[in-house]
């Protein structure tokens, strides 16, 4: 039996439009006898995206610690859009990847073939969905889905929405909390065709939270796992919460509910924070009463520095600094912050996310913002729906840097309208209401710059909730490999 083993090898990217591909591989050594040879280029090919969709509100008492409370009703409707947009692939023709719908290890909902951008109605969801683009040739399958749960009244009225999210090995969430009358739980999604296995740590304000029980689980192929924080540790006011997938790749949200009694207090999807780094920033796209969690992953504990910008210029805020303990989360009462952005720096890799709480006719409602990572290349968002497929009303929040930003509107047929060029400015935050770009129902982002930060405000009479802008795809990609004998 021939070996297989790791060649020596040089590693390049290609830029294609929206995409930067850097790659590995491996390769068979060459007969014996052979010389070496000098670097061969290997050709790789637009890979196809895969997101998943948690479905509605997970409400099952399936483990211990679950409030009883909120067993009282069902979940309020939940619908998804996905859209596909035609990319240019690198020889210069032009094509949109097909996408496939399918519930999570279940039945086929349906297929497009890859060539014409296509946007799909608002789709009724009664379980996880995953969405797969398949490139249509050499074009990097650009697509995107999102869902929506809007509620004016009832057990659980509010506003949650939520960017599709494609498969990761880390995902942290900063804004979870335990006490009587919230519901912290962690969706986690395999949309591979192997067991996983997952391990979830918590962070609080004086550092590590034991775990209840067994710290880590097994999430079976093509299949969800709902875990309930408080099953994990009860009554704690302040939680970070760490997903790792230890082999393989997983897909993680956090939903939260709160309730003060019988009356809605918020519902929420939140998506994973930005990794770890010196500097995060948090893009905030409701003003409102703000509460900034920001967790600490290092050895040693810190001092972060705080700062805001609104879309009239540097925002004032309460205090300028938060400490965080070794391994642990910290919380600071920002008060009220117009829209705009948060900025948090330390000497260690911290994350972050903001949590909003606007008032409501039936209480409130509550929007978590993460940190995110910079716009690179070309990215595509899909927004919120009613459940008739009409647009939600809301925001495009980009946070104060530098350089430009292009938005173009993705409408009902999947055609581009027209590019509108933003300037970023150091000094403040750029809000535009998603009303400025027509009937919109996607927007697509091509960053010039790395200084690019962004999320997506939803808003209806039921609440707010933030959406993610989901990575660039990654198209055709080169490399060169140096085969020794």
């Amino acid at each position: 039996m021939n070996a297989i083993s790791k060649s020596a090898a040089t590693f390049v990217g290609i830029a294609v439009p929206g995409v930067l591909i850097a790659v590995t591989a491996f390769v068979a050594p060459l007969p014996s006898g052979s010389g070496a040879r000098g670097p061969e280029q290997v050709r790789l090919p637009a890979s196809a995206t895969t997101a998943v969709c948690p479905g509605p509100l997970s409400l099952a008492d399936d483990a211990a610690g679950t409030d009883e409370e909120f067993e009282a009703a069902e979940a309020p409707t939940t619908v998804a859009r996905a859209v596909s947009a035609s990319m240019t692939a690198p020889d210069g023709s032009q094509g949109a990847a097909g996408i496939d719908a399918a519930v999570l290890g279940g039945d086929d909902l349906f297929a497009t073939d890859p060539g014409d951008p296509f946007v799909t109605g608002a789709d009724g969801m009664g379980a996880p969905v995953l969405y797969t683009g398949t490139p249509a040739g050499e074009s990097p399958a650009l697509v995107s889905a999102v869902q929506t749960a809007d509620a004016d009244s009832g057990d659980y009225a509010g506003l949650a929405a939520l960017s599709c999210s494609e498969p990761v090995t880390r995902a942290m969430f900063s804004g979870a909390s335990t006490m009587a009358g919230e519901d912290s739980r962690l969706l986690i999604g395999n949309p591979t065709d192997a067991p996983v296995t997952v391990r979830v740590s918590l962070t609080g304000e004086s550092g590590p939270v034991p775990v209840a029980g067994e710290d880590s689980l097994t999430v079976q192929p093509h299949s969800m796992r709902t875990v309930v924080l408080g099953a994990l540790a009860e009554g704690v006011p302040v939680v970070g919460a760490e997903v790792t997938a230890e082999d393989g790749r997983v897909t993680a949200a956090l939903q939260h509910i709160r309730r003060d009694g019988l009356d809605p207090r918020g519902i929420e999807y939140a998506a994973p924070e930005a990794p770890a780094s010196t500097r995060a920033v948090v893009p905030v796209g409701t003003g409102g009463a703000v509460r900034l969690r920001v967790s600490n992953p290092s050895d040693t504990a810190v001092t972060a520095r705080l700062g805001a910008h609104s879309a009239d210029g540097p925002e004032a805020l309460p205090t300028g600094s938060v400490a965080i303990p070794a391994h642990g989360t910290a919380e600071v009462d920002l008060g009220e912050v117009s829209a705009g952005d948060v900025m948090i720096e330390a000497d260690t890799d911290i994350s972050a996310t903001a949590s909003v709480t606007v008032d409501t006719d039936e209480g409130q409602d509550v929007a978590h913002y993460p940190g995110v990572e910079a716009l690179g290349g070309t990215q595509l968002v899909a927004l919120p729906t009613d459940e008739r497929g009409g647009p939600l009303g809301g925001d495009l929040v980009l946070a104060a840097g530098e350089g430009s930003v292009d938005v173009v509107p993705v409408g009902a047929d999947g055609e581009r309208g027209d590019a509108r060029t933003l300037d970023l400015d150091p000094q403040r935050a750029l809000v535009l209401g998603l009303a400025d770009f027509g009937d919109a129902r996607a927007l697509e982002l091509r960053s010039t710059t790395d200084d690019a930060f962004a999320t997506v405000a939803a808003r209806s009479d039921s609440g707010a909730s933030a959406v993610g802008i989901p990575a660039p795809p990654q198209g055709v990609g080169y490399q060169d490999v140096r085969l020794e004998r």
